[in-house]
């Protein structure tokens, strides 16, 4: 016979009556009602701390502070009364001291936050020279319940940051006066500075048009002087040349005036003495008509001659040594002239250049004065947003920003997201586990026809396993299916969470067996003590280094601690190493849980008189 058909044995021996079906339907649906519920009802418990009933008593009596001759009155319990209401952190009840204190010891209420009348005389004395600290009072009440207490104590820092934005707004009051109208003059400020950029901005717009203005003088400019020193050169090499000449016919003029008056008047007695020769040679019949018209001819040329001399020699007479004089003065005087000019267009070319500079100078000037009133604008309109507002509600939303100036960004590799989630791997490990403990209180360890037959000890052990096998499977596929469908346990890698999971109650089981098969019903008390062991060593709920040394070196024996860590990483994502090395584990369990149930069932063919009436029977 086949461990097979020894397990379809065991489970025909519960048809017929409806109890014992009924008994195999309650065994598979252990873990479900243990895992499940447990799971369902700490799902989410910080996600409804607003029903949670916390009791606030104000008794400020408020203070009043003066600031530039002017008395402001200010109440901080109010203050956070408001924000309170705003923000419900818990289920918020506004009461009298009496009434909390009723309803604290009662536990009507899980916490008492109590705002003494001192409260805003202590936070008005920050203004002074012997400032106080304000206190705010909580009470807790572990007799309610040490958990609500913990559940309470995790949104401490919020209520820390709603107080702290009350006292800072409080204390903004004392120091600035009417913190509206504070937001109004900065705001006012910051509207000024953006104007007065945009005008820097203009004048920074025609500063840089001046600069492109003046950079074409300047090239102009320089166009200029550099031809002005070209035509000075040029005036200084004709005048080197001009001025001796000229001066030197001044020094001469007296003589060449002599001259030319000699000359002309040998050329106008030569002029006549021709006229007279031509009458006497040709005024006879006799005369040479070809030789007399030659003559004739000279005597023209002769003429002009004349007349251009005596032309020159008018205009020499009528020059004088003085008009030569000033004559060379003048061109001494257009020499130092054109140097003047080109030194007068080298230094307008060089103030052209220097205006440029100054302009692109008061452009960058510009810039950055712009950039210094962008930078007012804006730092007076954070310096606006930031003055805390007189409306509570909008104090309620910046109490984080208020409270904590500064966040720590937090980043989580595998966030399980809720607390049920982060719990999950723990508490399935427990419910497969109580389903071995309790299957085996039902079904069989072995088949008594089949231990006193000839069949090998082998299939014996692992036919009375496999039935508690498939009922554990079936059991661990309807708890899944619950806490997925029903919470909504979206593993990361489903798959790999059954198939871990159906690993781990085949592993469970085959330990449950073992032990009801090798002790009888003490074996169920030592699963139960086993239980307990493993809750207090796998690490479920704290770290297990927080734990007594006993505890951490009982961690890395049990097989829960590893079914713990892999059951993690395929929920909420993490090492694969976790998950090979769990597989490897609880195989290593699983097969040797099955060898030693063999040896027991070796054992156990070997009658004594406890075969017949256990010692211990439940």
């Amino acid at each position: 016979m086949s461990p097979f058909k020894l397990a379809a044995a065991e489970l025909g021996r519960f048809r017929g009556h409806p109890i014992r079906s009924a008994a195999l339907v309650a065994i598979v649906l252990i873990p479900l009602v243990y895992g499940g519920l447990y799971l369902w009802f700490a799902w989410d418990p910080y996600g409804k701390l607003d029903h949670m009933p916390v009791a606030v008593v104000n008794e400020d009596t408020g203070a009043s502070v003066e600031t530039n001759g002017e008395t402001t009155a200010i109440n901080g319990g109010d203050q956070l009364v408001d924000q309170l209401r705003e923000d419900r952190i818990f289920d918020w009840q506004f009461v009298s001291a009496s009434e909390a204190r009723r309803g604290l010891e009662n536990g009507d209420y899980y916490m008492v936050i109590t705002v003494p009348e001192d409260f805003s005389t202590r936070l008005a004395s920050l203004s002074g020279t012997d400032p106080e600290q304000a206190t705010v009072e909580f009470d807790l009440n572990d007799a309610n319940g040490y958990v609500a207490g913990i559940m309470a104590s995790t949104v401490e820092s919020e209520l820390r940051n709603q107080i702290n934005t009350a006292v800072y707004v409080t204390f903004a009051t004392t120091i600035f006066g009417d913190l509206t109208e504070l937001n109004q003059g900065l705001t006012e400020a910051a509207d000024g500075a953006s104007r007065l950029s945009d005008g820097i901005g203009s004048a920074q717009t025609g500063a840089a048009q001046l600069e492109t203005g003046l950079a074409d003088l300047t090239t102009g400019a320089q166009q200029v002087a550099d031809g002005a020193d070209q035509v000075s050169d040029g005036v200084d090499q004709a005048v080197d040349v001009a001025q001796p000449v000229v001066q030197t016919l001044a020094d001469n003029w007296s003589q060449i005036q002599t001259g030319a008056a000699s000359a002309a008047d040998l050329a106008d007695r030569a002029d006549s003495d021709l006229d007279t020769v031509y009458g006497t040679l040709c005024g006879t019949d006799t005369a040479d008509p070809d030789a007399c018209a030659r003559l004739q001819t000279y005597i023209d040329d002769a003429n002009t001659v004349n007349d251009d001399i005596q032309t020159t020699n008018t205009a020499v007479q009528d020059t004088s040594t003085d008009t030569l004089d000033q004559a060379s003065s003048d061109l001494t005087a257009l020499k130092t002239g054109a140097a003047d000019v080109a030194d007068g267009a080298s230094q307008v070319a060089d103030a052209a250049a220097t205006a440029q500079t100054g302009a692109s100078d008061l452009a960058s000037g510009l810039t950055d004065l712009q950039d210094g009133a962008d930078t007012l604008a804006s730092s007076l309109t954070t310096a606006a947003a930031t003055v805390p507002s007189t409306n509570p509600a909008d104090d309620a939303d910046n109490a984080e920003a208020y409270g904590s100036p500064v966040t720590i960004d937090e980043e989580n590799l595998n966030a399980a997201g809720t607390y049920g989630r982060g719990l999950a791997p723990f508490f399935i490990a427990i419910a497969l586990w109580v389903f071995g403990l309790m299957g085996y209180l039902v079904l069989r360890t072995v088949n008594s026809r089949a231990l006193a037959g000839p069949l090998r000890s082998v299939p014996i052990a692992i036919g009375g396993w496999l039935p508690g096998a498939f009922l554990g499977i079936l059991s661990a596929l309807v708890l899944y299916l619950a806490v997925e469908l029903g919470l909504g346990l979206d593993p990361k890698d489903a798959l790999d969470t059954v198939g871990l999971s159906i690993l781990v109650v085949l592993t469970f089981t085959a330990m449950a067996h073992l032990f009801k098969l090798a002790f009888g019903t003490a074996g169920s008390l030592l699963l139960v003590v086993l239980l307990m062991l493993q809750l207090t060593s796998a690490g479920g709920l704290y770290p297990v280094e927080t734990t007594p040394g006993f505890f951490q070196a009982l961690h890395p024996l049990l097989p829960m601690t590893y079914v713990v860590d892999a059951l993690r990483v395929t929920i909420s994502g993490g090492e694969t190493a976790h998950v090979v090395k769990a597989l490897l584990v609880l195989a290593a369990y699983l097969i040797g849980s099955l060898a030693l149930a063999s040896l027991v069932v070796a054992s156990r063919r070997r009658w004594k008189p406890d075969s017949l009436n256990e010692p211990l029977q439940v």
